[in-house]
């Protein structure tokens, strides 16, 4: 889960030894020492394009420079310098002590930018003793980054004056009378440092909310929220189950056995349910395939549950905003798998649901014949209280049980008959 909190791709993981239990190293000390750094990258990661908006429009400020006029007086004669040397200045044309304004991007804002870049280059120095691995490259290319942008313009022609708090409250209050002149840029860069203040090493591994604080200080990017999206929503199916009156038989087993098996199998009054994350519907029932390759088209629902009697319920989680109560890009998503893997419902109905991220209270229905049906459910952007997605997916639920209940006792009187 931490992973792709710094990564887009996918990284194979390799085993490493960790050494457990030995008195001469504070492992705590050492955990945090290497989440620190990798927090320092996942900040890097998103530092680079607020630096690079920044440079676009950096902050200027008006400093006084003295300088010397020949001949004629540009600027503002400086008085006392000029009354000091009167009598030994001798050179024709005559010169000036002269004070003019310069313009120079040595700003609070600017020089807590330089102050930071400083810090990122220093703790990510540590990546060294990493061994050959995606991740000590991402630091090594982010380190020399670094560099070069404290050797560039106008990064380069300033150093910072006072410390990084006092710079940050100054930048801050800079930015509140409007005086950056590139708000946007500054604004997203001082949400940023409130990110970048987190210290890994400070915390207390005592203190439970230290430790949680510890783990979910890296600014997620849009794989790990739709990842968290699609648990939330494997959760809430676990739930409405429980909710309706089926018990959990075996399992839940932990996210990274979900190739293996279902995560969890759940009783209801003697039909059973497994419940399985992210697994492939069955590529021999597969209709359409690659004319390159002969191979099959797959199809991955996010969550597949399958009853006793072969009957599937599938779910999609979507992390998107919906406002309107039709997605047809999506429906037709799921239709596909329908129409690709349509051996599977010859004589079961399709049933699925699409989750959605929705301040409207989304459920849309859509049928079709045979009894057949998608299901559109939203759930509440920010406020879980009123959020209705948790009793639409009871319903849901509540339902596809009830059909397997029916088919159990249509199976039993079957036999009896025979």
């Amino acid at each position: 889960m931490l992973s792709s909190y710094f990564y887009s791709e996918q990284v194979v993981l390799e085993a490493a030894r960790i050494e457990v239990g030995n008195e001469e190293v504070d492992e705590y000390e050492e955990f945090a020492g290497v989440l620190r750094m990798r927090h320092a990258l996942a900040c890097g990661m998103e530092l680079k394009p607020i630096i690079e908006r920044i440079k676009r429009g950096y902050s200027q400020s008006s400093e006084i420079v003295r300088a010397e006029s020949k001949g004629t007086i540009s600027g503002r004669l400086d008085i006392q310098l000029y009354l000091n040397r009167r009598w030994t200045n001798l050179s024709w044309p005559r010169t000036f002590p002269v004070l003019i304004g310069e313009a120079t991007a040595s700003t609070p804002e600017n020089q807590l930018v330089v102050d930071t870049l400083r810090q990122l280059v220093r703790r990510l120095s540590v990546s060294g003793d990493l061994d050959a691995s995606a991740e000590r490259s991402y630091c090594i290319s982010l380190m020399r980054w670094g560099r070069e942008q404290l050797h560039s313009e106008p990064w380069d022609s300033f150093t910072p004056k006072l410390t990084a708090a006092r710079l940050h409250r100054e930048a801050e209050h800079r930015l509140r009378k409007r005086q950056t002149g590139n708000e946007p840029a500054y604004g997203r860069f001082l949400e940023w440092y409130d990110q970048w203040l987190f210290d890994a090493s400070r915390s207390d591994p005592d203190e439970l909310e230290d430790l949680v604080d510890l783990l979910l200080a890296f600014p997620p990017g849009d794989f790990f929220c739709d990842r968290v999206f699609e648990i939330w929503c494997l959760h809430q199916v676990m739930e409405s189950f429980r909710r309706c009156g089926a018990v959990i038989v075996d399992g839940p087993r932990p996210l990274s056995e979900r190739s293996s098996g279902p995560i969890c199998l759940m009783d209801h009054e003697g039909y059973t349910s497994n419940i399985w994350f992210q697994k492939a519907l069955p590529t021999t029932a597969a209709r359409w395939q690659y004319v390159h390759s002969q191979n099959p088209l797959v199809g991955i629902p996010d969550i597949t549950v399958i009853g006793s009697d072969g009957r599937r319920l599938v779910i999609d989680a979507k992390r998107r905003e919906v406002r309107n109560p039709t997605r047809s890009e999506e429906t037709y998503k799921m239709l596909g798998y329908l129409e690709n893997f349509r051996t599977l419902f010859q004589t079961t109905p399709f049933c699925g649901a699409l989750c959605f991220l929705s301040n409207t209270d989304l459920f849309t229905e859509v049928v079709a014949d045979k009894d057949d049906r998608i299901v559109l459910v939203g759930a509440h952007v920010d406020n879980p209280t009123i959020c209705a997605f948790g009793g639409r997916m009871d319903t849901l639920v509540s339902e596809w049980l009830a059909q397997g209940a029916l088919s159990g006792r249509l199976d039993e009187s079957l036999s009896e008959i025979n």
